[in-house]
């Protein structure tokens, strides 16, 4: 099984339809089985769209599919490529005042069961802060999105928001937890050391062959206090149990596959 995690920054990027097309045409040669997306975005002035292809499921009662949403873009594209995902998309805040911003995946198998997760105390969609977790259930396991908050964000630090997903979806088996984690992994005793004491192990630390690990390069928001970044783990996949991992790298890159947002994406082989 390959699994595949990467923060789109849907919308913001420059080039977007080009570069929706070249992230289809390395689905088709990765050939991932479960993709984990957040900052999947669409603008919330653009039209709607009169019908929602069968393949996209929404999890929103009030959030409407609109015209230049990225998973709808990433659908009609992967139907030309004669690829076949199910894609759940869950709107979860706004997003730099004017994005519907959210968390998606894309699974080759069914998608058997689908839930939300509200990690932070609020649920107020127009507050930045606000934080969802998605997961989703095929016959390989659970699997959960996330884009957490920082350790240090006084309102809603990733501490406490990390407790209630840890609280709805430990007794899960197996599990995946998949996502930007905004948790730098040489940091002591802050997110990602909360993770892996909770019980959670790294499919990083797990692989046989590895890269460096990076995922983000450069300085980037929420992260704008460190000006003397070289390189960032944010990114993971965890597991709820110790996994045989053949290898994991870095995707979207410039090497393999070209830079597509301002992260790279994280994708891991697992076998039995």
């Amino acid at each position: 099984m390959k699994i595949l995690t990467f923060n789109t920054h849907s919308l913001e990027e420059a080039n977007m339809p080009q570069k929706q097309k070249q992230f289809v045409q390395a689905l088709k040669q990765l050939d991932p089985d479960i993709v984990a997306l957040q900052e999947v975005n669409q603008t919330n002035t653009s039209p709607i769209v009169s019908h929602t292809p069968s393949t996209i499921q929404i999890i929103h009662k009030t959030i409407p599919l609109r015209e230049d949403n990225h998973v709808l873009a990433l659908d009609t594209l992967l139907k030309k490529e004669g690829l076949s995902y199910e894609i759940v998309w869950s709107p979860v805040k706004l997003g730099y005042g004017k994005y519907d911003e959210g968390l998606a995946f894309l699974s080759k198998k069914p998608i058997q069961n689908i839930e939300t997760i509200l990690l932070s105390k609020q649920d107020n969609y127009s507050d930045f802060r606000t934080r969802k977790a998605l997961k989703i259930q095929t016959e390989d396991g659970v699997f959960v999105n996330v884009h957490m908050g920082w350790w240090n964000d006084e309102l809603e630090p990733f501490q406490d928001q990390f407790i209630r997903l840890d609280q709805s979806i430990h007794q899960e088996d197996p599990l995946y937890l998949m996502g930007d984690f905004n948790a730098e992994a040489s940091i002591p005793n802050e997110g990602y050391a909360q993770v892996v004491k909770s019980g959670y192990s790294d499919l990083y630390t797990l692989a046989q062959q590895k890269d460096d690990g990076i995922s983000v390069d450069h300085v980037i928001d929420g992260w704008r206090n460190n000006q003397n970044i070289s390189g960032m783990r944010i990114d993971y996949i965890f597991s709820n149990k110790k996994r045989n991992v053949p290898w994991i790298r870095t995707a979207f890159r410039g090497q393999e596959e070209p830079i597509l947002s301002d992260h790279f994406g994280v994708l891991a082989c697992l076998t039995d």
